[in-house]
């Protein structure tokens, strides 16, 4: 009985590994500020993009994903019509007056095109990627590499008391043709790394 229950989470502990490698974005580098302490709040979140759609799908979720954190913040959309050729007096003037502490942008900083190594998703593979035989567990490489584009994603956040840059990352966004997806991993990864850096949550 010991056995099969050590197996069992032995399996749910790949499955989590695996289901995390599958996601579309991650990180390339990233910079903190030594001059700032504490934690930020109530933040203007800004997607830069010509198209209004994705934008706004990207600054809801983002939202969405730091009120998960208890963490203030309003999608710029609300405050400015377009989010493109932005500079520190049009912000100002769009928070002017606002309970904003912060500044989040997100945007475009180039592409490529990579060969990505993928797994197999066969649902039909026994618990996804893993095989179970007598010895334990034991991975299937099923995988093989696919040309992908590439997308470099510059993330920078604005402490608006001193108007300082207080951090900033570079992600790669791997098939943004997968745009729900993509979406949600790079914003999951950017809280989860504010988070980390004691920015925001508690």
């Amino acid at each position: 009985m010991k056995y099969s229950a050590l197996r069992h989470s032995i399996i749910l502990a790949l499955i989590a590994l695996a289901i995390g490698a599958c996601s579309t974005s991650k990180p390339i580098g990233e910079w903190r500020s030594d001059d700032f302490s504490g934690r930020l709040d109530n933040f203007l979140v800004i997607g830069v993009t010509s198209q209004s759609a994705r934008r706004r799908v990207f600054e809801d979720n983002f939202v969405g994903g730091l009120a998960a954190l208890e963490v203030n913040a309003t999608p710029s959309y609300k405050l400015l019509a377009s989010s493109l050729e932005l500079n520190k007096e049009i912000v100002k003037k769009a928070i002017a007056g606002k309970d904003i502490g912060a500044v989040l942008v997100t945007r475009l900083a180039g592409f490529s095109e990579k060969e990505v190594y993928r797994q197999s998703s066969d649902k039909d593979e026994n618990l996804s990627y893993f095989s179970i035989s007598s010895d334990g567990v034991k991975q299937i490489e099923t995988g093989s590499y696919e040309q992908h584009v590439v997308l470099t994603l510059e993330t920078k956040v604005y402490d608006i008391a001193s108007e300082a840059l207080v951090w900033s990352m570079q992600s790669e966004v791997i098939d943004p043709t997968r745009s729900r997806q993509a979406i949600q991993d790079q914003i999951k990864l950017t809280i989860d790394t504010l988070r980390k850096r004691g920015l925001v949550g508690n």
